[in-house]
């Protein structure tokens, strides 16, 4: 065989379009947002058809990217502002107990719908030449109120304990043979930082 016919097998790449490295959103996006792409990215595999059901947890993201989980989040939050990913299942706590990562479509390459439209794809959407120009720097996410906090009873049990701490320090100080006038400057002094884990 002549090295004319001979294939040359590559390592496995992840492939970005120069259409979107070239495009605008590109360019605004982090330099965190692109490398989660990458990650992203790496698990499309066109033969499987799984745009659509990607997935990458946080914690592969941290270990992918070496940041932090609170980065990731926001660099989640950046790709799909500037229309490179969609999300198209929430994450969840399944009914076993074990996480369910959130599953995405990159809008670079076409989407499968499943078996509603028998094999036959959607075009990609390329979502982020449709980018409107405002930077996600400019988007802030929306503030938690309390009501809204995973657990805030222990947020409030918290606060008791340090208010009774504080209370409890300044009695017992106050018991062990003070003057009256060092008892009078405990009791006026304001509460103590002192917090107990």
């Amino acid at each position: 065989m002549s090295s004319k016919h001979k294939k040359t097998r590559h390592p496995p790449f992840v492939m970005l379009s120069k259409e979107m490295l070239d495009s605008a959103a590109w360019r605004a996006t982090s330099h965190g947002a692109r490398s989660l792409y990458v990650s992203l990215k790496r698990r499309y595999n066109h033969d499987f058809h799984n745009n659509g059901r990607i997935y990458v947890s946080q914690r592969q993201a941290v270990a992918e990217t070496g940041s932090s989980f609170n980065q990731v989040v926001r660099w989640f939050r950046e790709l799909q502002h500037y229309g490179f990913i969609e999300m198209k299942a929430q994450g969840s706590l399944g009914f076993d107990g074990r996480g369910k990562a959130t599953k995405w479509r990159l809008t670079e390459v076409a989407y499968m719908r499943g078996t509603s439209s028998a094999g036959m794809e959607d075009l990609p959407t390329k979502d982020f030449l449709r980018w409107n120009g405002v930077r996600s720097a400019s988007i802030k996410p929306a503030a938690t109120t309390s009501s809204q906090k995973q657990n805030p009873a222990t947020e409030n049990r918290s606060a008791l304990l340090r208010k009774t701490v504080a209370v409890a320090l300044r009695k017992t100080v106050a018991l062990l043979g003070t003057t009256a006038t060092e008892n009078r400057s405990i009791q006026t002094a304001g509460p103590l930082r002192k917090t107990v884990a």
